[in-house]
């Protein structure tokens, strides 16, 4: 390939990379000082990315076993590109350096799983202001036959920027489940709350059917009459339930009830 030309993108796919064994690949081309000779060896590394036949360097993994790491192997060959086609050798440097430090530290913050070094791998996150959806979701348990329901993007997208895995979600207008359908498959735990047992129950079937995840909040005093819930301090024994339930779970959800406004009388 010549220097300046865009390759074709490969479809997206996932390799497994030996991790150790790429960081001291980058070592050495830091140490290059002659940006020709640089672009040779990136060029064979990029050979070794394309096909593992040609990988005398044992970068790439056949499983996912010991110290290695996933990455999209598209991102990965553009970043290679970038450093080839640099123009000095401290350009050149300074994008494999930073490519060090995306594969040597995973930096996350508080609220959610993201590795803010490698933020370009997420191909699943919008990171657009305008989400332009073609279509609802309707894989898996999603139907799409209640009336206001979420598109079941939303609740993912969210889930994904302001969550972890194994943390909790509360959804306060249960409706078809959509949103604890989406906790199955992001590794979320959920809580729904609705106020019309029939459609509580409907719920319960889909998000049931959904069979990735982890174990559900189903039991008594989540499906609730509707002036168990309505009037705090008079009727929400259920609520003592719910309570209970999250805390066997090693979870404590503090004002659900007074979220409620207490209704008038006279």
């Amino acid at each position: 390939m010549e220097v300046g030309k865009t390759e074709k993108p490969f479809l997206k796919e996932e390799v497994i990379v030996n991790k150790q064994c790429l960081l001291e690949v980058i070592d050495e081309l830091v140490k290059n000082d002659d940006i020709n000779n640089l672009r040779k060896e990136i060029k064979n590394i990029k050979n070794c990315l394309r096909y593992s036949k040609n990988d005398k360097i044992g970068i790439l993994n056949i499983d996912n076993n010991g110290d290695t790491f996933k990455t999209n192997r598209n991102l990965f060959l553009d970043e290679l590109t970038q450093i080839e086609e640099s123009q000095t050798i401290e350009r050149a440097k300074y994008y494999l350096e930073r490519l060090n430090k995306g594969i040597a530290k995973i930096r996350t913050n508080k609220i959610n799983d993201i590795n803010l070094n490698r933020w370009k791998e997420y191909n699943d996150i919008i990171t657009d202001s305008l989400w332009v959806l073609g279509q609802r979701d309707r894989s898996g348990a999603h139907l799409g036959d209640y009336w206001g329901n979420f598109i079941p993007q939303i609740p993912h997208q969210m889930m994904l920027r302001y969550t972890k895995k194994n943390d909790w979600v509360l959804d306060a207008f249960l409706g078809s489940g959509t949103t604890l359908i989406e906790c199955k498959r992001l590794g979320r735990n959920g809580i729904g709350v609705e106020l019309q047992e029939k459609v509580a129950k409907g719920a319960e079937k889909l998000i049931e059917n959904q069979q990735i995840g982890l174990e559900m909040l189903t039991k008594a005093g989540v499906l609730v009459k509707i002036n168990s819930v309505l009037i705090p301090g008079v009727n929400d024994g259920h609520m003592q339930n719910i309570s209970k339930l999250i805390k066997s779970k090693g979870v404590f959800l503090h004002n659900i009830i007074p979220l409620i406004a207490k209704p008038e009388h006279g």
